[in-house]
């Protein structure tokens, strides 16, 4: 089964009716400025922060609320996920920030003809 990208036993990518269409990744250098009062501000290295991804796409029917439901039952677990993409890198432990679904399109029963939604995932380095 092709995959784009598995976040535990979660898998987004055509084959489960579920891609994402977006992938922000993160990173920062871990510089920061000081202020000094007579002159440029100073550089100082305070380390770097954890890496962020925001993953996002759009989806349709109700099978789109089944898998937001199935990503919101990881994220109630509150541990962090193996994430590995579609040519088997492994990216190391993410834990869930944030998931954000936008219904539209709602029909008579309440299901969403189209759903645009985004996960945020933070890298986890306490391991």
């Amino acid at each position: 089964m092709r995959q784009q990208m598995a976040l535990g036993n979660f898998i987004f990518g055509l084959s489960r009716n579920f891609a994402y269409s977006t992938l922000q990744r993160k990173s920062d250098g871990g510089w920061v400025n000081v202020d000094i009062l007579t002159s440029k501000p100073k550089s100082s290295q305070t380390g770097q922060s954890l890496q962020t991804l925001i993953i996002g796409g759009r989806s349709m029917y109700a099978l789109a609320m089944v898998r937001l439901d199935e990503l919101r039952a990881l994220q109630v677990l509150r541990v962090p996920l193996p994430l590995v993409d579609g040519i088997g890198r492994n990216w190391g432990l993410w834990r869930i920030n944030n998931l954000t679904e936008n219904q539209s399109q709602v029909i008579d029963d309440g299901t969403a003809m189209v759903i645009d939604w985004t996960i945020e995932l933070a890298e986890y380095t306490n391991a």
